[in-house]
């Protein structure tokens, strides 16, 4: 019977772990207009990638519920150019984060009171219970995280060419004294 009682308590458990998957940090573009001609003109951002890491739960897999934290962006901007090359500048900024489930979730304690009473009218006994309920929410404890930001990397690409940056492409379509026109695949 125990054995029995055990292996229903432990495939529930199994499941739930097994569902969860690893903890993975994705990276997306958040410059607009991906796939449309553009021109920038010295300093302009050209690309920019946000990233986000799952939040690890108690055994180490990613938070059921989906749940992120900061970790990091990527920026590349258009420099100048030099002759018929254009020149960009990658930056990195990495965010390191001690966030789990078990830090960002708050603790909720209910309170439940019973009254009760017992008297007469007259002759007659009465009596009555009744039950309140509150809760009290303790918030989360928090986590920190630091940033850091990486050497920035030139790079130069001439019309024609293209660049790989976090799985996207940019290619340069046309390269002037002060602008470049590029697309974004």
């Amino acid at each position: 019977m125990t054995k029995k009682l055990l292996i229903l308590a432990a495939l529930p458990l199994s499941l739930v772990l097994a569902a969860c998957a690893p903890v993975e940090t994705k990276t997306t573009l958040t410059t607009p207009n991906a796939g449309k001609v553009r021109t920038a003109g010295p300093g302009d951002t050209v690309m920019s990638f946000q990233s986000k890491r799952a939040m690890p739960n108690a055994f180490g897999r990613a938070d059921l519920f989906g749940r992120t934290t900061n970790a990091g962006r990527t920026t590349v901007r258009y420099i100048g150019s030099r002759g018929s090359k254009a020149i960009f500048e990658r930056s990195d900024i990495i965010v390191d984060s001690n966030a789990t489930t078990m830090s960002e979730t708050p603790l909720i304690i209910p309170h439940t009171a019973n009254t009760n009473i017992e008297g007469s009218i007259g002759n007659v006994p009465v009596s009555g219970t009744a039950t309140s309920t509150s809760y009290q929410v303790i918030g989360p404890r928090g986590s920190s995280q630091y940033a850091s930001a990486q050497r920035p990397i030139q790079i130069t690409v001439g019309s024609g060419q293209s660049v790989t940056v976090e799985g996207k492409t940019l290619r340069v379509l046309r390269v002037a004294p002060s602008s470049v026109s590029y697309v974004i695949e």
